[in-house]
C-alpha cells in the first residue's frame, strides 16, 4: 500500500477533510500545511506574522515559495516516513513540488497524487457556507442552514475562515488557476496523478480513495 500520499485540489475541494479522514483510518502522519502555518499565526511567531501579513492583504495570494520551503524544511526532515504520510496543501507550486520530490527520494519514498477535480460554480457555493470549529478544525459545509451553532464533535465555535470570505474566494481560484494546476500536469507526466471525481458526496469520495489507496 501506498505510503505518501499527496492531496490536490482547489480551494474548497474538501481536500483537507479527506487528508485528516485517511490519515486517521490507515494511521498516518497527516501533514497539514495550512493547520502548520495558521498554528504559528496563532502564536504570532515570526512566521506567522509573515503568513498573516500575506493573508491580510486579502488578495488570496500564496506565501512565497521561499518562505513555505524554509519554514517546512525542518517539519519535512523530522517525519517518520515509516508510518506513511498524508500531504495537505503541500506541494502548491511547481517549485515546492519538486522540492518535495526531491526530499522524498533521498528517503527512497515514493508516493502518488491524487486531483480532487470540482467545478468552479459548486467550489464558490461551497467556500460561502462553509464554516470550521475554532478547536478542533472540523470543517462544516452548510452550517448555517442546517442549524449547527457548534462542533458536534468538540463543542468549539464555528467561524469562517479569513480565506473564504467572498472577497477572496475568486481570487484564490484564479491564483489556484495560474500556479498550482501546472502540477496537474507534472505529476501527470511521471504517471503519478489519480483523478477523483470532488462533486460527489464527502463519503463517496472518501471511499473512492480509500479503494485506490488500497490498490
Amino acid at each position: 500500500m501506498q505510503k505518501n500520499i499527496i492531496l490536490m485540489g482547489p480551494p474548497g475541494s474538501g481536500k483537507g477533510t479527506q487528508a485528516k479522514n485517511l490519515s486517521e483510518h490507515f494511521g498516518y502522519i497527516y501533514f497539514g500545511t495550512g493547520d502548520l502555518m495558521r498554528a504559528e499565526a496563532k502564536a504570532q511567531s515570526s512566521y506567522g506574522k509573515i503568513f498573516q501579513a500575506v493573508w491580510d492583504r486579502g488578495a488570496g495570494e500564496l506565501v512565497p515559495d521561499e518562505i513555505v520551503e524554509e519554514f517546512l524544511k525542518e517539519k519535512i526532515e523530522n517525519l517518520d516516513f515509516s508510518k506513511g504520510v498524508v500531504y495537505d496543501g503541500f506541494p502548491r507550486t511547481l517549485h515546492q513540488a519538486k522540492y518535495l520530490e526531491n526530499e522524498l527520494s533521498q528517503e527512497k519514498q515514493d508516493f502518488i497524487v491524487f486531483d480532487i477535480e470540482v467545478s468552479n460554480d459548486s467550489l464558490i457555493q461551497r467556500m460561502a457556507s462553509r464554516k470550521v470549529c475554532h478547536e478542533c478544525g472540523k470543517i462544516f459545509f452548510r452550517a448555517d442552514l442546517s442549524g449547527i451553532k457548534v462542533c458536534d464533535y468538540c463543542g468549539g465555535e464555528l467561524y469562517r475562515r479569513q480565506e473564504d470570505e467572498p472577497s477572496v474566494v475568486e481570487k484564490r481560484l484564479d491564483i489556484y488557476e495560474h500556479e498550482t494546476k501546472p502540477l496537474i500536469d507534472f505529476f501527470a507526466k511521471e504517471g503519478k496523478l489519480q483523478v477523483i471525481d470532488g462533486e460527489k458526496s464527502i463519503e463517496e469520495v472518501e471511499q473512492e480513495l480509500k479503494r485506490r489507496i488500497n490498490e
